[in-house]
Formats: structure tokens, C-alpha cells, sequence
């Protein structure tokens, strides 16, 4: 399963990255470690334009802010792109807040939940996420 990762602060999916990983998942990020959008920055490309293995599922690392950060633009490329997008907290019992104009494109949920589904869909048989 290839999961897109983006963040509204610098840093916050970091700690996302290594448990998704270890539960079978491909992880991609939306930005360089300098902050540029990898479908501008020289030498690099959006993940969401990898035809062999797109991502399946957006992951937003967000807190409670009202306005998506423009860390977070990934989440509106990968609603274009028709890929579903989860919101979760950096921190467990954080809230999060779903920015106006995407409360019925979303879910939200936490970390736990989030893993149990890669779990699962990494064990269903190639292309059954399709």
C-alpha cells in the first residue's frame, strides 16, 4: 500500500513515518526536507504522478488549525486525484480540526486506527486496493 504523508507544521509526520513502514506500507512525502513541494523542486516529481504505484490513501498530520497550512496542499492534489485523504492528530488525544470545505471529502481518525487499516490492506493480495 502506498500512503502519500504530508503535515500541517514541519516535522509533525515524522513520527508516522516508521510505524507505517513497518506495517507494510509505502511512504511518500508531499515535500522535500527544505519544504519544497516535490512536484516543483528541481530533479524530483509528485508522488501522485507515479502511474506504476500511486498512492491509495492521503495521511494529513494536522492539529486543530482552521486554514490548511501550505504544507498540507498535497491533501487538495490528492482529493484531484481521487485518493482518499485521513486527517490524524501529531499527538494521540490532540483534536483535529477539518478545515471549511472538506468535512464531507475526509476522515478523521488516530494513530492506531490508521495503522490497523494499512495492516489490513498490505495483507490483501496485489491489486485488490484497486
Amino acid at each position: 500500500m502506498h500512503v502519500l504523508l504530508t503535515e500541517a507544521k514541519f516535522g509533525d509526520s515524522d513520527a508516522f513515518c516508521r510505524p507505517l513502514r513497518d506495517n507494510g506500507c509505502r511512504v511518500s512525502r508531499c515535500h522535500s526536507r527544505e519544504g519544497f513541494c516535490l512536484a516543483l523542486a528541481p530533479g524530483t516529481s509528485c508522488p501522485l504522478d507515479d502511474r506504476a504505484d500511486p498512492p491509495v490513501l492521503a495521511v494529513d498530520v494536522r492539529g486543530a488549525g482552521d486554514e490548511i497550512t501550505t504544507r498540507e496542499f498535497g491533501i487538495v492534489c490528492a482529493l484531484r486525484a481521487l485518493v482518499p485523504v485521513v486527517l490524524v492528530p501529531p499527538e494521540p488525544g490532540l483534536p483535529v480540526t477539518v478545515p471549511a470545505g472538506l468535512a464531507d471529502r475526509v476522515t478523521v481518525t488516530d494513530a492506531e486506527s490508521l495503522l490497523a487499516t494499512c495492516r489490513a490492506a498490505s495483507s490483501r493480495p496485489a491489486g485488490a486496493l484497486r
